[in-house]
């Protein structure tokens, strides 16, 4: 299968890199200033990255998130992440940073599961 973030990322797309990971805005974005961080090695889950790749993701969420809120008019930053069969078609691993407000109507519409369905 084609993957988009192997092979279709032009160096200009790329807005900060590390030593694994490239940033790129999102091309269909949330909210305005969703960014992309996108591993530079194919991996379908977080739990295929190697430990060095997992601490460096750590810092660099941390190192946007900071950066993102303290730079735009924004109350925080949601962090999501798909893994394997959740992920759009021709994608391999990667986390979104979407810059948020308390009132922008994020989670509107969407059903949460009752935690007392998970029962142990």
């Amino acid at each position: 299968m084609h993957c988009i973030f192997c092979h279709d990322i032009l160096e200009e797309q790329i807005i900060y890199q590390t030593e694994h990971f490239k940033v790129v805005w999102d091309i269909d974005p949330i909210q305005t200033g969703h960014l992309l961080i996108i591993s530079k090695r194919h991996f379908t889950s977080l739990a295929e990255l190697p430990l060095p790749d997992l601490h460096e993701l750590a810092e660099l969420e941390q190192k946007i998130i900071r950066m993102m809120e303290e730079t735009l008019p924004i109350d925080g930053v949601t962090l999501v992440r798909n893994d394997k069969d959740l992920m759009d078609t021709g994608t391999h691993f990667h986390s979104h940073l979407i810059p948020r407000t308390k009132d922008d109507g994020f989670w509107s519409g969407i059903d949460l599961i009752s935690p007392t369905l998970f029962a142990l």
